[in-house]
Formats: C-alpha cells, structure tokens, sequence
C-alpha cells in the first residue's frame, strides 16, 4: 500500500561554475533536519521555488497522512497550514494506513492531491478508500472544493495517480481505466461510462503535456512487453506509440525517457525517437539499473542509484549531456558518489530533485523513526549541446529577470510559456516582445521550434 500512495525542472544556474559538493551553507553543516515529521515524501516543486512534501507519518500505532511545505533554506514554511504542516489523521485505529499522493500545483496556487487509506487488520480483506482534496496556497482547506469524491474498493482497483487537465478538471487512473474528474472534484459523468474508461491494457504510468496523455502500458499477462502511447486527449484513442521491452518511463517537460537494461532512449512529444539523442535516440549507459532519474535545465540527464559499501551506503549520479554524450567533468568520468556511513542511521535510499536554484537536494528517512534528513548538493554548470549553442547565438532573452515584457533578440513564430508544473500559461506567441505582466512571479519556460523542427528552450524569471 505504500508503493502504491506514494507513486501517486529547473533553472540553468548561469551564474555559479562550482563542483559537487554538499553546501556547507545549506542547515547545520550541509544537512536540515525534520524530526517526527513524518517520513518517505514526495517533493513537488512550486512556481516560486518553495517545496512541497506529501507523504505520512507511520509510528506508535500512530499512522497519518502529512504535508510540509518547506522554504528553499530547508526549514518549513510558518505561513503555510499549522507551522508549514498539514496533516489527515482520520481513523485512531492504527489497522488504518494513511498517506497523502503526489501533490498536483494548479496554476492558481491551489494543491490537489489524494487521501489514501488502506485498511488490513490481517483477518478480513484488505480496502482501500481514496478521498480528493484540495488547498488553497496558505495550506488551508479551499472551501469551492465542494463535490469531492470518495472511493472505496479493493487494492487492485484503486486509483495510481492523476494528472490536471488544461479544461481544469482531473484525470485518473488505475490499472485498466481511467477516470475524470470535475474541478469540484465530483466524479464528471459525462466521461465514458459514468465517468470511467475502461481500457484493454494495463496503465503503468500516466503522463500530461500541452493536453496530450501519455500511457506506459503493457498487454495482459505480459509486463514486460510495454508500449509508450500518446492520446491527443483524454476521451481519443491512440495517435502515435513507442514499444520497448522492460523498462521504466521518465518524463522532463515534452521529453520522455525510457531506461531499461543499461540503455537510455530518448522521446519527443509525438513518442518518437530524439535523433539528436545518441545515436538515434539512444546510448548505452554503464548501469544496468537506477533508482530515479533527474533533470537539469540545459537539458542533462542525472541517473541516481546507490550501493551498499559494508560501512554505509554510496549514493552515486551519472550525468549525460543533453546530446547524450557523458558529461566527464562532472565527478570522476561523468559519476560522482556521496558516501553516508552507517553511523547516520539513514535509510539506504534517497529521494531526489533538482531545485531552480541549481542544486540537488536528497531526503533521507531515518532507520528508526519517523523523522528526515534533507541535504543540499551544489552541482556544476551543464555543456550545451550543440544544437542549444546554437539556437542560444540565434534568439536570446535581454534582460532576464523579466518585469512587465519578455524581450528576445529574434522572432519566435509559435511560441508558449510553460510554469514549473509543466502547465501551458501562455501560447501561439509570435514576434520578439510579449507582456507577462498576468503571470505570477516565479520560473518559467519559453519553448519554441525552428525551421529544422528542433525545439528552442528558454528559462527566464518573472519578478
């Protein structure tokens, strides 16, 4: 129950040309500590930077769902619910699991998310209810939220995830269907049968961009033979697919990445091979398998996985360059390790993002508790591909941060402004000179093509 609510990017640093290294500046040393807060999160990041955790808090025949939103110092955020912590402690009884899902930021502020909770007393047959819920940006509860659904089934016929839609409703999904979603968060009858698709394939994974869905499935009885598809929407039927063997699927904006048996593939939007990737799309890596994948903003790729060295445990990332070279310079040949001694009593693995603000910033929960640790790694400059070089010779942003006017020192002929959710703010802009002046200051993303169909990408800051 665990793995299932608990599966339910960022500004080139231009500035900083440091090494990897933990930030000595970053808590006590390099390190924040959250203790009996809570444990195994799920970071979302917000548009200005600040950190959303949603997880839960299991300990002393105490089980709850929590939330914490953190500054980007590490500490948690006073103005945010009670002290930076919003929890759901629903049923005293402790043969109740409670977790939050991955927390979905709408482009109002608000938060959406899933209360989970699993009944098993070890006798009768386990349930699993699933409850929507929605918060204002201050942490407390948005009171238009007036219609959420509630869902009680059995463990395989629960909701994985959810994506927003750009219509403002919600779409879910679980292992052979997907469901819809008011922007009141009651069941939108009016999708497929009373609000349910049923699909004959199994949905690993759901993914949105620009109003596309995105599906990694797999036929039945057979895992291992997946199928990476995209639907122009939620209610059509596949328009374009990808096949591959066992793997997992990555998302970084409209990219996709598909690593499997020490090979890495790279995606476009229309789930065809980046030729400008590899060697058409793909590269053969030194590992056979990885924890997580992470993302700079010039467009590399971090593999993260760990090893157990008898006296601790080594936290290792590789880096690969946007063209799908390996980034040398970065560690030692392209890896760099962090080793933590048992000592630490941390759990041998570690959740990660890349923050805007140019760092990797690892949780760790505590062996023996319900408490974690936070640390902040301060990572090097990327090396632009070729192609980015060049487009950054041809368009350019003038002066960024960006007040009242984007300025570009060339045309863009359809251009759209994406926020750090991966939500189309802006779109079809043309020329070189656009008014922001209706977006929320925070980080965003102007993407664009050229002549040769390749894509332009920006970053810049609205103040």
């Amino acid at each position: 129950m665990k793995k299932l609510l608990l599966s339910f990017t960022a500004l080139f640093c231009s500035l900083c040309n440091y090494a990897q290294s933990v930030d000595p500046n970053f808590g006590n040393g390099g390190t924040v500590a959250h203790l009996n807060n809570g444990s195994y999160f799920i970071p979302t990041l917000l548009p200005d930077g600040k950190i959303i955790l949603s997880g839960n808090y299991d300990e002393n025949n105490i089980s709850k769902a929590v939330l914490l939103k953190l500054n980007v110092d590490g500490s948690l955020d006073q103005t945010f619910a009670s002290g930076g912590v919003f929890t759901v402690d629903q049923y005293s009884n402790y043969d109740y699991y409670e977790a939050f899902s991955k927390v979905e930021v709408q482009s109002d502020g608000k938060l959406f998310f899933a209360h989970g909770v699993e009944f098993d007393n070890g006798i009768d047959p386990e349930s699993m209810t699933i409850n929507l819920m929605r918060l204002n940006a201050n942490g407390t509860p948005d009171a238009t939220f007036t219609s959420p659904w509630t869902g009680v089934t059995d463990f395989d016929n629960a909701l994985y995830g959810f994506e927003l839609l750009p219509s403002g409703k919600y779409l879910g999904h679980g292992e052979n269907f997907l469901m819809r979603f008011n922007a009141n968060g009651s069941l939108d009858t009016t999708y497929g049968v009373n609000g349910k698709r049923t699909v004959s394939f199994g949905i690993v994974r759901m993914f949105e961009n620009g109003g596309n869905i995105y599906l990694d499935t797999y036929p039945p009885n057979n895992y291992n033979n997946r199928t990476f598809s995209k639907l122009l929407n939620e209610t059509a039927g596949i328009s374009a697919s990808y096949n591959y063997g066992p793997g997992t699927v990555y998302q970084n904006n409209s990219n996709f990445f598909v690593f499997g048996n020490s090979e890495l593939t790279k995606l476009n939007s229309n789930a065809a091979l980046d030729t400008g990737f590899g060697t058409n799309g793909k590269i053969t890596v030194s590992q056979q398998y990885i924890s997580d994948m992470l993302f700079q903003a010039g467009g590399s790729v971090i593999l993260y996985n760990n090893q157990s060295s008898g006296s601790g445990t080594n936290h290792m990332f590789t880096r690969i360059n946007s063209n799908g070279t390996l980034s040398t310079g970065f560690g030692q040949g392209g890896t760099w390790t962090m080793s933590v001694p048992n000592s630490q009593n941390y759990s041998s693995n570690a959740d990660n993002f890349v923050h805007p603000n140019g760092s990797l910033y690892m949780m760790f929960a505590e062996n023996t508790g319900e408490s974690f640790y936070m640390k902040r790694i301060l990572l090097p400059n990327e090396t632009l591909s070729v192609i980015d070089a060049n487009i950054g010779q041809k368009v350019k942003i003038v002066e960024n941060p960006v007040r009242n006017t984007l300025k570009l020192t060339g045309d863009l002929k359809n251009a759209s402004i994406y926020d750090l959710s991966g939500k189309v703010v802006m779109k079809n802009l043309n020329g070189r000179e656009f008014s922001v002046d209706a977006l929320s200051s925070g980080i965003y993303y102007l993407n664009d093509q050229n002549d040769r169909g390749e894509l332009i990408k920006m970053m810049f800051i609205k103040k």
